[in-house]
């Protein structure tokens, strides 16, 4: 991958010459698989009127946290300084810039598995976790059971936001996650597919298919009042999407090969 080069510095008090924030931005998207949940950089050689606020500046910081040992990042590329040297090592990595991460390194699947078992209270309480996931999803119920507070897609919407990604509007209606992120043509282990059902819609996360491809197993909220991986035929699912600033065409969906029952109620 090529190096970095710079003649000047960029970021916040820096020099800012256009063709060197172009640099920079064409760098850090080889390298947005690292820096998670950077979305895309647009390389057009510019910053915000208040650069602080810059979506190249965020960049940078995430990047001098991770890898340049800044406790207080300064969102500065010197010239040949630290977070130069930095970018241009993890350049010159075999592999560095390629968005086909182990699913390990997928933030919101790490979220997503760490809450299967959640379910519902019968009656009146409420599992309180289920009540964050409304609240995550701009949901007003207070009750987390019955077909008028069906939670699948709150518990999408919790589980993005937990990674620093904005729900959609109205994220408490699954057909509402069919304009998040980038649409992609076929299922990767941690899309969010969305369906249809009598009354609405379902949405959960892709985390493996059946040996012979006809089938996904996902993981999602409200499959049978909890948390749990279900399989379902492929053909039900219209829509996947994915975060932006990843290539997922690079990317696969391994075989499931844990336990898991045919899905059944997501009201």
């Amino acid at each position: 991958m090529k190096n970095l080069t710079l003649t000047g510095s960029v970021g916040i008090k820096g020099i800012n010459k256009p063709n060197d924030i172009r640099a920079v931005q064409a760098s850090l998207n080889q390298l947005l698989n690292l820096i998670p949940p950077t979305q895309k950089l647009a390389v057009d050689g510019k910053l915000s009127l208040r650069p602080e606020n810059s979506g190249t500046i965020a960049a940078i910081k995430r990047f001098q946290q991770k890898f340049a040992g800044m406790v207080r990042p300064d969102g500065r590329i010197d010239v040949n300084g630290k977070t130069h040297r930095k970018i241009n090592e993890r350049l010159r990595k075999p592999g560095a810039h390629l968005t086909t991460r182990p699913s390990s390194f997928l933030p919101w699947m790490v979220t997503a598995n760490r809450e299967i078992g959640q379910a519902e209270v019968a009656g009146k309480k409420a599992n309180p976790k289920i009540l964050e996931y409304f609240k995550a999803s701009g949901f007003w119920g207070a009750d987390d059971s019955g077909a008028s507070n069906a939670w699948c897609a709150s518990f999408v919407a919790w589980v993005m936001k937990q990674s620093g990604y904005k729900p959609v509007a109205k994220a408490y209606r699954a057909k509402q996650w069919t304009v998040f992120g980038q649409k992609i043509n076929a299922p990767v282990y941690g899309a969010i597919g969305i369906k249809s059902r009598k009354g609405g819609g379902h949405v959960a996360f892709v985390v493996g298919r059946s040996s012979d491809g006809k089938h996904l197993f996902m993981l999602g909220g409200n499959q049978e009042d909890r948390v749990q991986v279900k399989r379902y035929p492929l053909n039900v699912w219209h829509t996947f999407v994915f975060p932006r600033g990843y290539d997922t065409s690079t990317m696969t969906l391994p075989v499931y090969t844990k336990p898991a029952f045919n899905a059944g109620r997501e009201d």
